[in-house]
């Protein structure tokens, strides 16, 4: 990976005071979800091949799209074993020999929602190299998607009690135009780490909102723009050129 300038910041800046929060905040995700994932992998898949190991995917995927489903409708603590199998059509068994517990088909499906999000902020962001307009299309993309796949986005905020660390793979196309930002000195921060902590967290904020608040395309555009305005400025920019980056992506993009 390429150095990263950091374009330092007076005493007196918010993200100097909060260094350390971040640096805590860091640690206990990376612990976290480091924790989920270990129980996640916990019922390793065999290595067979053939019919046997197409019939366990098949029932891996369908275990999945089930909790996503009673996700939609309640939290992973409202939701027994018994009813993910029965929603899934298959033998209670076979949940475990899949996942160690819920928290980890929790996990599964927030992945899986979180990938297809991604494939959509990919799309709307192919062939733009602008570090600032890829950051705000992709919020934008991001939360466009949860607005027209509501259930689905409603799934993934209830299967994460924590963001995903910073260094997370489903993390690579947001680390990688942050970096690019501040390596151009467009952005600026204290580390790559808490700047992926604090778009990760405005992505969380805007979805919750978005999705509790009245449905309305003019709400939630007006919304995001003036969110994500603020989100720049605390990454540098000025405030005409933070809203004007804002305002342009949310009215191109929120519908």
């Amino acid at each position: 990976m390429s150095s990263i300038r950091i374009v330092l910041i007076g005493a007196g800046s918010p993200w100097r005071r909060l260094g350390g929060f971040f640096d805590h905040l860091v640690i206990s995700c990376k612990r976290g979800y480091q924790g989920e994932e270990q129980r996640s992998r916990s019922r390793p898949m065999s290595r067979m091949s053939g019919p046997d190991d197409a019939r366990r995917r098949r029932t891996r995927q369908a275990l999945i799209r089930a909790g996503e489903t009673l996700l939609a409708e309640r939290p992973v603590d409202a939701i027994a074993v018994d009813d993910i199998v029965r929603e899934a059509g298959v033998a209670k068994g076979s949940f475990f020999n899949h996942f160690s517990d819920k928290s980890a088909l929790a996990l599964a499906v927030a992945t899986e929602v979180r990938l297809r999000m991604e494939q959509r902020v990919g799309a709307v962001n192919a062939g733009l190299g602008d570090p600032e307009e890829r950051l705000v299309r992709g919020v934008c993309a991001f939360i466009q998607y949860a607005r027209t796949h509501p259930a689905e986005a409603r799934a993934m905020l209830r299967s994460q009690d924590r963001p995903a660390p910073p260094d997370h793979p489903l993390n690579a196309g947001l680390r990688a135009d942050l970096e690019a930002g501040l390596e151009r000195g467009s952005f600026r921060a204290p580390g790559l780490d808490p700047a992926v902590l604090m778009v990760s967290g405005v992505c969380q904020i805007l979805l919750s909102s978005v999705l509790d608040g009245p449905r309305s395309a003019v709400r939630d555009r007006g919304l995001v723009a003036e969110t994500l305005a603020l989100m720049l400025g605390g990454l540098g920019l000025s405030g005409e050129a933070a809203e004007r980056r804002a305002r342009d992506a949310a009215e191109d993009l929120i519908r």
